[in-house]
């Protein structure tokens, strides 16, 4: 009873608002699940952006480690921008369902190529994950291990803390940046297929790190899996 007053009295000093359209008292509303969709999403390559494949294309696959990525809605659009930042950043959990909800319901276009995919999330720095007190890439991992019918396996680990770079201007990131930040989690064994879960894929500095030290540890192929796509 104790826990439901504070939570009652929380609610009353600091109002959860609408991610849409920014009524009182939830953070989604039953009208703008109704009627809302993220907007369109065009194929193109996680790189250069030239469009026609969510594939790498042959020119960026040369200097890159991603094969692919799928993604259920533009970073662009306002509302799936604000919801992720209440999510990660105001550490509001609540949100959670919303974006689950968005993700089954593109389910069917995010399908990764037919592969035997173990799902794996590009994790946070130890630091982080204790300041923020979960790990939003490793939900995503569940949500699309649950979607696929795939297993989760955490093969990664992050070594080094960098600056979230989703904040970070377009032009001051560059792919291949953050090589070395993550290294194989010890006693296990990396499979020929992952598919690769974070929250946001912007630059894919981050993305690519990742691929890269899955790849080198033997992995054949490593496709992105993203809830927004910048």
């Amino acid at each position: 009873m104790e826990s439901r007053f504070s939570q009652l009295a929380l609610e009353t000093l600091f109002p959860r608002f609408c991610v849409s359209c920014h009524k009182e008292g939830t953070l989604w509303c039953k009208p703008c699940d109704s009627v809302w969709h993220a907007g369109p999403m065009y194929a193109a390559c996680p790189f250069c952006k030239n469009r026609g494949s969510d594939r790498t294309c042959l020119r960026c696959a040369s200097q890159t480690y991603l094969d692919g990525i799928s993604a259920c809605a533009p970073y662009g659009n306002p509302v799936v921008r604000e919801a992720l930042w209440v999510w990660k950043y105001s550490c509001d959990r609540k949100i959670e369902p919303v974006i689950e909800r968005w993700l089954r319901r593109g389910s069917a276009r995010m399908n990764p190529p037919v592969a035997a995919y173990y799902v794996c999330s590009v994790p946070l720095h130890i630091g982080k994950k204790r300041s923020r007190g979960f790990d939003q890439a490793r939900k995503v991992a569940e949500w699309a291990g649950n979607q696929y019918g795939l297993p989760v396996e955490d093969l990664l680990v992050r070594v080094k803390s960098t600056e979230a770079q989703a904040k970070r201007g377009g032009s001051t990131r560059q792919v291949g940046e953050l090589d070395g930040i993550f290294q194989i989690r010890e006693g296990v064994a990396v499979p020929e297929h992952v598919l690769l879960c974070d929250d946001v894929f912007t630059s894919g500095a981050t993305m690519d790190a990742a691929a890269r030290a899955l790849k080198e540890a033997g992995a054949k192929s490593v496709w992105g899996w993203v809830i927004a796509r910048g």
